[in-house]
């Protein structure tokens, strides 16, 4: 074990216990998408009925036929997909042997309220189903989203991918013609310029009751001189709910306004669309009573790889001007259901067979792939599937479309790609980079209780090209609620080939939090995004404060970014008011650090109690792998002063060995000599 002691420096505790932040993990580099033609396997979901309308699950490759476009194809990739608990009341075919059943994980169900299309008692009915579908049929590994339709706001997402079943289940609860937001009003969403009404669906309000204004400001900053211009765009129209209605004054809106409740086949059709962005096992389970509903929606929503599993709400005929119990085994919804590829149930209050049939029908299927020439180009394919078995019934999408560029994406497309990377529990999006994210805990001594630091490459193959961009920013509490969210515009064409790093404070209370960055080039559609975690401690603490280490490359050129959230007073803190040693020649370590690399600095800043003696500390430092392996380290201090009555900075330097690929801990204990109080400040990071 190697220890450097130095005596002696003055500190302050920010937490006894300093909690870091939750890195992502590594991940492969990964190529911004290109519009060129590649050869890919396409993923076809294929249901089997037979003549009873019972899953069929012991079919083998050379059972299907498949077409595209009326050309035969090799089948190339064939899973079975089974569920393992089988209602009593489906009499299912089993497996036979030679087949080999894939685990059921990570479907995804899309939970939809028609309120608008619903009485009163048949909503009250759907409601407890989709509760009894939450708490009874979910598995580990699924994910559930809840979306519904107004009459006063339209389409609206009240929680995104989760598979928590206490927020599903808030969300079902809370849905309601006025909105689903925790205190009833309604946020819609849209991140547009000026004027521009865009938003055909709100933001999912469990996640995302959040604020994409300045309210009434153009805020512009210019980063030093790399040329990074932000700019925030102010929507006159935001802090209003659907209909005029005002937002309540604690829930920040989104800004733009959803359609109106006419506009349901064209909102249902851009959802469809949207949902090819979503990879995966994709249901929709409708709860609606309407009379009328286009059959050609279906067919996009099969498109989608998404069959549509439709509850009817209404229960009952007039028959004489009296309200008789009957149950519409016929209905424009069962057409609906059957052309996506879903299936139809009429009888709403029979909770556990409507939700067991549900879970049985979506969970056992077959995956069937071919490779095709994919090409940007957004043609259409069709496609059909045929059983050679007597009796059985095929049920697949009935055509997909080629990928589009991202210039044209549909609005509600573009929404979905955000939603799904800043809202999602385990967000679905395959090509987003990674985006280093990192939260410091400090003071700077004006209420502001640290700040999240970001590591943007502007690079076309590992970041974000230079260009136009914009950036998202999201907190949450632990649990799920929105609390801050911010978007601004860039322009990263003077920067190309740097390393920028955008960062925001942390004006928040005492709790722990989840902060979400990211990051969009506005021509290529090319995401990064990151995510980290963050506890903020309960004021009144006495005694020494330490901040969370920041550790700096030396050598590398810092080009800082700061972000300012939505408010009429600009913040005045910036990095430095945290940190204020921050180096010329030096760069924050929020990525990974290259191999060769041996010399850091780590910024330390500290406070201790008013009208206290002046505290002295010993220093000790400790470099482990993830093994805990120690190496020897050389440290000296660059630079200490008292920057305030009560706080002080150090910087110091630190010599690093020749270290391999890999994860570390710099481990840094602060002893205090009088109390002999000590505390460990845990700084990781990866060498690549």
């Amino acid at each position: 074990m190697v220890r450097r002691t130095i005596r002696p420096v003055v500190f302050v505790l920010l937490i006894p216990a300093i909690l870091f932040s939750r890195q992502q993990q590594p991940q492969p580099q990964q190529k911004v998408p290109r519009h060129d033609a590649a050869a890919v396997v396409k993923l076809v979901p294929v249901r089997v009925l037979d003549a009873e309308g019972n899953p069929i699950t012991d079919l083998k490759k050379e059972d299907f036929v498949l077409f595209d476009n009326k050309v035969r194809k090799v089948i190339t990739e064939f899973e079975v997909h089974a569920l393992r608990r089988i209602p009593p009341s489906l009499n299912l075919a089993q497996p036979t042997l030679g087949t080999t059943p894939v685990p059921e994980l990570g479907r995804k169900y899309f939970l939809y309220l028609d309120i608008q299309g619903s009485d009163v008692d048949g909503m009250a009915n759907a409601k407890k189903a989709a509760i009894e579908f939450v708490e009874s049929r979910l598995l580990p590994g699924d994910e559930a989203a809840l979306l519904y339709y107004a009459p006063m706001t339209g389409l609206n997402m009240a929680e995104y991918l989760t598979a928590d079943r206490a927020k599903l289940k808030k969300a079902i609860n809370r849905a309601n013609e006025f909105g689903a937001g925790v205190y009833g009003g309604t946020l819609n969403a849209g991140y547009g310029g000026v004027g521009e009404s865009v938003g055909v669906m709100s933001a999912p309000q469990g996640r995302a009751a959040v604020q994409m204004k300045t309210e009434g400001e153009t805020v512009q900053a210019v980063d030093r001189e790399d040329g990074v211009v932000v700019r925030v765009r102010n929507n006159p129209e935001a802090g209003l709910g659907t209909a005029g209605m005002p937002a309540p004054s604690n829930v920040p809106s989104l800004g733009l306004f959803g359609r109106r409740s006419s506009d349901f086949a064209p909102n249902m059709a851009e959802l469809a669309d949207a949902l090819r962005y979503i990879p995966g096992a994709k249901t929709i389970v409708f709860f609606s009573a309407r009379a009328t509903i286009p059959v050609d929606l279906a067919r996009t929503f099969a498109a989608s790889n998404t069959p549509v599993f439709v509850v009817n709400t209404q229960d009952w005929i007039m028959k004489g001007g009296v309200k008789q119990k009957y149950l519409w085994e016929e209905h424009p919804l069962k057409a609906f259901a059957e052309a996506s590829g879903g299936r139809y149930f009429s009888d709403v209050t029979a909770v556990q067979t409507v939700t067991s049939d549900i879970q049985a029908f979506s969970a056992n299927y077959y995956v069937l792939g071919y490779y095709i020439n994919l090409e940007w180009d957004g043609k259409s394919h069709q496609i059909k599937v045929e059983v050679t078995r007597p009796g059985a019934r095929a049920f697949a999408q009935e055509g997909y479309n080629n990928p589009r560029p991202f210039g044209e994406w549909t609005d509600i497309e573009k929404k979905l790609q955000i939603y799904d990377l800043a809202f999602a529990d385990r967000p679905a999006s395959r090509d987003a980079l990674d985006l280093p994210l990192r939260s410091f805990l400090s003071r700077d001594g004006k209420g502001r209780s640290g700040v999240v630091l970001a590591g943007l490459a502007v690079d076309e193959k590992t970041g974000i090209p230079p260009g136009k961009a914009e950036l998202f920013v999201f907190v949450f509490e632990k649990g799920g609620q929105a609390v801050r969210a911010l978007r601004t515009e860039m322009d990263f064409t003077a920067s190309a080939g740097r390393m920028i790093h955008p960062y925001v404070t942390i004006p928040l209370p005492a709790g722990e939090y989840e902060v979400r960055f990211v990051a969009r080039d506005t021509v290529t559609g090319q995401v990064a995004a990151g995510m980290s975690a963050f506890a903020v401690p309960a004021s009144g603490e006495s005694g020494l404060r330490f901040s969370s280490p920041l550790l700096i490359v030396t050598g590398r050129e810092p080009h800082y970014l700061k972000l300012n959230w939505p408010g009429k007073n600009a913040e005045p803190s910036t990095l430095v008011d945290f940190y204020p040693f921050l180096p010329k020649n030096g760069s924050p370590l929020i990525g990974a650090l290259r191999a060769g690399e041996r010399k850091i600095q780590a910024v330390i800043a500290a406070e201790f109690p008013a009208g206290a003696a002046t505290p002295k500390v010993d220093l000790s430092f400790l470099l482990t792998n993830a093994a805990g392996q120690a190496f020897p380290i050389a440290t000296r201090i660059v630079e200490m002063k008292k920057i305030a009555a009560t706080r002080s900075a150090l910087a110091l330097e630190i010599d690093l060995p020749d270290l391999a690929p890999g994860d570390y801990i710099l481990a840094i204990t602060a002893a205090e000599a009088a109390t002999k109080a000590s505390y460990i400040l845990r700084s990781p990071f990866t060498v690549k």
